[in-house]
């Protein structure tokens, strides 16, 4: 149970005690009768809309509803700083300082369980997914957290759940990719002068990757791009994927799975 299930649990019980000096021969149930957060307008912590769906089912006028409603609430509850018929017939609540410090101890001594709604599901939950073509940026860390929350909050619920990253390794920009760590390796290797092109990656880290890779494949001439493409594009998304990983770690994101587009194109 949540704070919103807590007060719409007790404005329910207040109801049904007083059904008959309220006039309501309908209750169906309270159907469709929730508390939520009000709006960002109102200054409010909580709003319940149980008057205007019970002023139309019992063809009452919901404000008139409201204002009984919140004479029984001020009457019997002390959770309250300030009570508000807002609109057509809504009931804005304040919190009061104590019922915040109440709530808030509450969420502390059951802090394992609080808000939890037991459901058993099975879940893949793919986020970040950045192409491995260079590293994180801000865009990408936005995504990563949103991801990671929602994971979290399932989990929490009881369900199981997969983090994957879905590795974007197929194709042109992968080839490209490729190509400007190939002509990076030259550059190093051969000091030929690395030519900018709108296709090519031109970033610091691909020089980065091209040194890792010169020392860790000292056989290797990478004399012509063709033959070395395989190796080129292992090696390079290896430590492009190395790069993102660690941002992800500092960010305290792991992810379950990284699936390959490869695998995905060529095991059909």
């Amino acid at each position: 149970m949540n704070i919103f299930e807590e007060y719409l649990n007790k404005i329910i019980e207040l109801i049904n005690k007083n059904q008959k000096s309220l006039g309501l021969s309908n209750l169906n149930n309270f159907k469709g009768v929730t508390v939520e957060t009000p709006p960002t307008e109102f200054n409010f912590d909580l709003s319940c809309n149980a008057c205007l769906v019970l002023g139309k089912k019992n063809k009452i006028n919901p404000k008139v509803l409201a204002n009984n409603i919140k004479e029984l609430i001020e009457k019997n509850f002390n959770d309250f700083d300030k009570i508000e018929i807002a609109g057509p017939g809504f009931l804005n609540l304040k919190l009061s300082n104590e019922a915040i410090i109440s709530n808030i101890n509450k969420i502390l001594e059951n802090r394992e369980n609080y808000g939890k709604k037991i459901s058993n599901n099975n879940y893949n939950i793919e986020f970040v997914s950045a192409n491995p073509t260079g590293p994180m940026h801000v865009g990408h860390c936005r995504g990563a957290i949103y991801g990671d929350v929602l994971s979290n909050l399932l989990k929490f619920n009881g369900n199981q759940v997969i983090r994957e990253y879905y590795i974007n390794d197929y194709g042109n920009q992968i080839t490209n990719f490729a190509k400007s760590v190939f002509l990076r390796i030259r550059e190093l290797k051969y000091d030929e002068k690395f030519v900018k092109s709108k296709d090519l990656y031109p970033g610091d880290y691909i020089i980065e990757i091209g040194n890792k890779i010169i020392n860790s494949n000292k056989e290797e001439k990478f004399d012509n791009f063709n033959q070395s493409f395989k190796l080129l594009k292992k090696e390079s998304l290896k430590h492009s994927m190395a790069l993102i990983k660690l941002d992800l770690k500092k960010l305290g994101i792991e992810h379950d799975n990284f699936f390959l587009e490869t695998d995905l194109v060529t095991n059909n």
